[in-house]
Formats: structure tokens, sequence, C-alpha cells
């Protein structure tokens, strides 16, 4: 009912500003110039009803203007934002000049830090970093490893390229961080497409909301969101890169893109992975069942390659009087991923592996004045018919040597952990309408409606007549935001939004041996504020407040089939999110820019779901199990400070501190005090950060060229990995960790030619991350990149 009632209100709202734009409409073509006539590319013209960008000749077109007059606003980076009235001819067209002046303070911190388009993105009212991949390009880097360049972000994995992953932001991690591409939720890309298997250069702008996520993103993220930018550009291009590394590395990717004069438009992004990840371990070897002594030794990976392909293609129209962009796609892709540990370094496989496949159809609409005069509205949908697979069919307990010795007599059957060959589909679906209507220059209103679907199906099919098969696995959400964004008072942006949550969960639960239907409906409301004051231009401060829900995903609800077990009961979680930042940029003695990002975060989450260590089972392996925890706070820190001179040297760091803590006074009467209140959540970072220094030299060796040498830190402090009253003065430690990079990156013919060489972990620490499974040592990474842009 409430859903119709928004419905009903929302098409009431377009038929009666339908109705008020029955009026005769004027066009305006301008060009913006700085003092010397130099055409300004990129900056922003907001007339009443839209906002357009200027293109590299200066030159911008607004289009359905009403009324006797308007009131042009430009603004560009390093210049001063100018406002003008503009009188208007009934039915016509008119030019206009208009020039902008530099704003010297702002623009020596442009001109020497090189700030662009992200910079643009980190002065919304969020808390927001936002990342410039195609500085990184020339790496080999992949997404995961620049997010664990950001403050308050932890990238925790299970091994080399292609393993499994978490995302920590702020203390929240996992599910709680919802991740999306172009504004549409990432959840049902498969293994095929995951952090640490994208390669840089598939995206040209990494976004990351740290606590309150804008409403056109929608989706139900507990701590924040991280929001990929696709790498296309708005011409025709060609970009492809292939870079081979230690333990026999191969990365390829291609971006490539044509826009005809009539508006037909092709896009093709791809990329190919493989790995042996045969990286060098220190383990605990069993050389013998019968002794069972352990020897500690340093050996190789020996069951741990990964593959994977993914393309994405897409064709349409793209500048049309119906249409600024529609594409028609497809995501097609697959994966092997040999496994090689559980959730312990002693837990070691040496045949079980999984895999998978995805073929996903798209569709993508936007337009700008939809229907009526500053109304903006997009659409994005997609469905995965793609299917995952587990294999474990070999009856044998292997060593780190690589021995397989048998589990029982010749004849028995049985697996490395349990005999399986389950083949299952998710059958997942997302689709997200955004619109937005101008009432004004001051006055915005934005509404989101995300909906997503899954379905599980799958069968063991050494074991089909197992009823675990048939039990349901399905949920069904619906997240729908409407938000009010007003500037009217100067230096000063508000948003207020509310969000309306819906989840529908049917499964099943075992209880003697038999199972019982289980279903669950949510209906939940949230709510929240977002503003940013400007002391001076470069100074800006921020707060933001939310009360939000997540709702428990597929493979919480349900498993993932690998090393997680399946929680039907679990129940959404919760929280108050607050968020105080601060950005400035300054200079000092002209060529010196110094640009400062901080921020305070609190947290009080409420059936905050973690992660538990199972007891061993008759096998010795241990599982995960998602559990509540009923009240967790968290009250952190981080701060960001960048440094360059003279557009030469740069230099940056960040450090993060967060005090996750248990906060469940009574776990199981209201009498006795839990032996974990106000504990820190175990497993969690609570220290962490990272540094770097670049040099940049212009025209070495030959005109045209650029060559750049950095070196990169990343620490991460000492932790417990269980609670700490628990146990004695044995507690189990992850240690503290410090990790050194190095690169080196040289670029001629104006960019488009790069040859890129990375070290990794140079000094060859142990490394740990997910109860102390070790990540890659000491590895090299040779790349080369080709770029040609504007393809006639």
């Amino acid at each position: 009912m409430q859903l119709s009632k928004i419905w009903i209100l929302t098409c009431f709202l377009l038929s009666y500003l339908s109705i008020l734009a029955q009026e005769s409409t004027s066009q305006l073509e301008g060009w913006v110039r700085n003092e010397s006539g130099q055409a300004i590319q990129g900056a922003t013209i907001k007339a009443n009803n839209q906002t357009v960008i200027s293109d590299k000749n200066g030159l911008f077109i607004l289009t359905n203007l009403t009324g006797k007059q308007v009131v042009i606003e430009i603004s560009a980076i390093g210049k001063h934002k100018i406002k003008q009235t503009v009188f208007l001819k009934p039915a016509s067209s008119q030019t206009i000049n208009f020039t902008i002046e530099e704003d010297n303070q702002l623009l020596d911190v442009v001109d020497i830090l090189g700030l662009s388009k992200v910079d643009e993105v980190n002065k919304q009212a969020y808390n927001i970093t936002a990342i410039d991949a195609k500085k990184l390009h020339n790496t080999s880097t992949d997404i995961g490893q620049a997010l664990n360049r950001v403050s308050g972000v932890k990238i925790k994995e299970s091994g080399g390229l292609g393993s499994q992953m978490t995302l920590s932001l702020n203390g929240f991690t996992g599910n709680q961080v919802k991740l999306f591409m172009d504004g549409l939720p990432l959840d049902n890309e498969g293994s095929s497409f995951q952090l640490n298997n994208i390669p840089i250069n598939y995206v040209s702008r990494i976004e990351v909301y740290k606590g309150v996520v804008p409403v056109w993103l929608g989706g139900d993220a507990l701590g924040g969101a991280i929001n990929l930018v696709k790498s296309t550009n708005p011409g025709n291009y060609l970009d492809v890169s292939y870079s081979y590394g230690s333990f026999n590395t191969h990365r390829a990717t291609l971006n490539a893109g044509y826009i005809g004069k009539n508006g037909f438009t092709v896009e093709l992004n791809g990329y190919q992975n493989y790995s042996d990840n045969n990286y060098w371990v220190d383990v605990d070897v069993v050389p013998d069942d019968n002794t069972g002594l352990y020897v500690n030794q340093r050996l190789r990976r020996f069951h741990d390659a990964y593959k994977n392909k993914m393309l994405n293609f897409n064709i349409g129209m793209t500048g049309k009087s119906w249409t600024d962009q529609f594409l028609l796609g497809v995501n097609v892709g697959d994966n092997r991923a040999d496994i090689q540990t559980g959730n312990r370094m002693a837990d070691v496989y040496g045949a079980r592996f999984k895999k998978g496949n995805i073929l996903q159809p798209t569709v993508q609409y936007k337009k700008d004045n939809f229907i009526v005069s500053g109304l903006d509205a997009s659409f994005r949908a997609n469905f995965d018919f793609g299917e995952e697979a587990v294999v474990d069919t070999v009856f044998k307990r292997f060593n780190w040597y690589g021995e397989g010795i048998l589990k029982g007599n010749p004849g028995d059957v049985g697996g490395e952990n349990q005999r399986e060959l389950y083949y299952y589909k998710n059958n997942k679906g997302n689709a997200a309408l955004n619109l937005k209507y101008t009432i004004n220059d001051r006055n915005h209103l934005f509404f989101n409606n995300t909906y997503k679907t899954a379905d599980r199906k799958g069968i063991n099919r050494l074991d089909p007549e197992n009823e675990l098969n048939n039990q349901p696995k399905i949920t069904q959400n619906n997240i729908s935001s409407l938000a009010y964004y007003n500037n009217a008072i100067k230096n000063l942006d508000n948003s207020l939004f509310v969000k309306y949550y819906y989840q529908h969960v049917k499964g099943s639960e075992q209880i003697n041996n038999t199972y019982h239907l289980l279903t669950e409906t949510q209906n939940l409301l949230g709510y929240g504020i977002a503003s940013s004051y400007y002391l001076q231009p470069t100074m800006q401060l921020k707060f933001s407040y939310e009360k939000t829900y997540r709702l428990p995903e597929l493979n919480e609800l349900f498993g993932d089939v690998i090393n997680l077990e399946p929680n039907p009961t679990l129940r959404p979680e919760s929280s108050n999110n607050f968020n105080i930042g601060v950005n400035y940029l300054f200079t000092l003695k002209e060529k010196n820019a110094f640009n400062v990002n901080g921020g305070i975060i609190y947290r009080a989450a409420k059936d905050y779901i973690r992660y538990v260590l199972s007891n061993e089972d008759f096998q010795g392996k241990i599982r995960q199990t998602p559990q509540n925890q009923r009240d967790v706070n968290n009250l952190g820190a981080d701060i960001d400070i960048r440094y360059s001179y003279n557009k030469r040297i740069f230099i940056g760091g960040n450090l993060t501190y967060q005090n996750l803590t248990n906060q469940t006074k009574y776990e199981t009467s209201k009498t006795d005090i839990s032996a974990f209140y106000k504990d820190r959540i175990p497993n969690m970072p609570y220290l962490f950060g990272s540094a770097e220094i670049s040099y940049v030299m212009k025209d070495l060796f030959a005109k045209n060229t650029d060559f750049n040498i950095g070196y990169s830190l990343l620490y991460v402090h000492s932790f417990y990995l269980k609670w700490p009253s628990a146990g004695n003065s044995e507690k189990e430690v992850i240690p503290t960790q410090l990790s050194h990079d190095v690169n080196v990156n040289y670029s001629f013919n104006n960019g488009r030619y790069n040859l890129g060489l990375d070290i990794r972990n140079i000094t060859d620490a142990l490394l740990y991350d997910n109860y102390m499974l070790q990540k890659p040592s000491r590895n090299f990474n040779l790349k080369f990149r080709y770029v040609l842009n504007n393809i006639k």
C-alpha cells in the first residue's frame, strides 16, 4: 500500500509538471572562455532547470528554456564562479559568450596538485573520497589495491589474484558496504567480477562514500558504498594493456568505443586474468599422518591457480531527441579457481576447486528533460543467467608438500571437505530508476527505486536425491528513496532524505532431520541529512547523519557453498551513523600546495552481522557462520594529507583509527553481564594507514614524455583474532604488518605508449589477512599500455 501511494503521488506530480511546461521554449548556445580567450572545457553551467558541461571548445547548449529571463551560473575548477541574468526571446535561439576569471588562490592549488573532475565529486556534502583511477592506468594495480590506500578502507584477502576478499569501511565490512558500477548494485556479477580481479584500467574513477550514501545510488548500505565509474570517453577511443608478473601472472584489458555522427554507439570493455598464485608461504607441515609431527617450512602454494575472463558489450544510440543515451548490452565471462586453503592455513586442499560463468543481458536509458523540462531520468537493469559450481570429489587429505594421502580404505568415496559436485544458479536481477527534478537553481528533488531479486537453485550431482537441493532460497528487496536538495543560503548545501526498505525471504530450517519452511518480511523506514558549508572558497565543512538498515544477503542467509555456513534466521542490521569532516586546500610560497581531508565518525549499530569461526568438524575443518551481535558501537577518525611541489613531487599519507566495541551488556539473561562487554570486536584492524611519494620528470630522453617513480607503504597495527577478554596470555594475535611497494612508469608520444614496472612487498614480509591467511610474497609486474583517442 505504501509503495502504491508513492507511485500515485509520483504520477500526479509528473502530470502537474507537464501542464506547467506547456509554454513556448527557447534555446541558448554559449561559449565559456578565460580572460585570454581560450576555451574552458569541463565548466559546469546551471540554468533554472538543467545542468550541462562545456565541451573541449568551451561550447554548451541549454534547451527548452521557459520564461522571459534565465539566471546562468557557471563554475570551473580554479575559476571564480559567475552568475548572469539573460533575457530570452520567446521561441528563439540565442548565442552568448561568457568570460570566467581565474581564482588565483584556488588556481595555485589546482595547478600544483593536478586536481580534476574527481575533486568536483569530493566537494559533495557527503563524506566521500574519490580516486582518479586514470592516474593508475599505467600500473599493474587492481581496484582492490587502489582502495586499500584510501583512509578508512581495509581490504582483506585470503590469498593472491582472484582470492576471496572482504572490504572494510570505517569498521563495517563485507555486505555492510555496498558496491556499485555506474550507480547499479554489483550484487549479481558472480565470482567472475570482484574488486581484486578487476584491473584498474576498467574504471576511470572510484567513489568511496563513508557512512551516508546519496539517494541516487539507492541500495541498503549500512556503513558506506563504493561506486565504480567505468572507463568510457565521449568520442572514439581505444585503450589496451597487457602485463606479466611473478607467479606466472598475466593480465590484459581492452576498452574501446565509437559514436557515429548519427549517434550510433558501440562500447566494448573486457579483461582477462591468469595466475598460478604459487607464491612462498611459511607453514606448519605434517609429513606423516601417523607421527603428527609439525615442521615449519617455507614452501610454495601448489593448488591455487586462478583464471577468468570478462567482456561487456553495449550497442545503442546517443544524443537523440528521445534519449541522451540508450544502450542494450551483455556481460559474459567465466572463471576457475583452485581452492588451496579453508579458513586457516592448516586446512590445506590439493584437488578441490570452484568455477563459474556469467551471462547477463543489460539495458541502460538516460534522458534529461524527460517528458517535462527539468526532469532528468535514468534507468538501468540486468539479470544474470550464470552458473557457479564447487567440485570436491577426491577422497584424500593433502599436506603442504602436495602429497595426497587416501583418507579411507580403497573403494571408499568422499571428498577433501565434503563430497560434492554442486552446480547452482543464483538467478539474480537488479533494476534501478533515478529521477531528478530541478525546481529552480536552488531546489532539487531526487527519487530512486532499486529492486533486487535472487533465487538460488542447485543440485549436488553426486547426491541428487538429497532433500536439501529442493529447499527454497529466495530473497526479494526493494528500496525506495526520496531526497530534497537546497542551497538557497550562500555557501550552505543541504540534502534531506527518507528511505523505505522492503524484504521478503523464503527459506527453510532443519530441525530433527526435517526441513521446515521459513518466510520473513521486513518493512523498515530510514532517514537522514547531509550538509556542507564553505568557510572560505578552499575550506569546506561537512556533516551527515543517517538512520539506516542493511538487509541480509543471499550468501549470509543460505551460505556461500564453500566456507560460509547458512543462517536463515539473521535479522536486518540497523545503525545511526554520524559523520563530521573538513576539506581544506591551500598553498605556501606559490609552488607548495596542500590538501587536507579529515573526519570523525560515530556508528551505533543494532544486530550487527559478523562472521564467527565454528568448532572443528569431524574432519578437523573450520567454517564461518554469520551471527547477529545485538549492540556494536564505533567511534573513529581518519585523516588524509597531500602535498605537491611544482607538479613534480607528490607526497601523501593517511591514518585511520576505529574503535569497534561490543556494547551488548546481557547475552543470555538480564542479570549476567557478558564476559565480552565493551571488548573490541575481534579480527578487525583498529589502526592502519598508508603513505606514498612520487617524482615526475617531463621530456626525459625525448619530448612529450613523462617519467614517474614512486614508493608506497601500507601499515596495519596488530590486533586480536578472538575476543580480548577470552583465553589467557597466549592469545592469538595477528601481528603488525608493513608492506613496501615501488613503481616506475614511462609514457611517451603524449601518453600513447606506456611502460610500467611494479615491485610489491619488496622486503618479502609475511602479510596476513583473514585469520592469518598469508598474502603473496615479493613479486614483480611489467605492463605495456597503448592508448588512441579521438579516432577518425
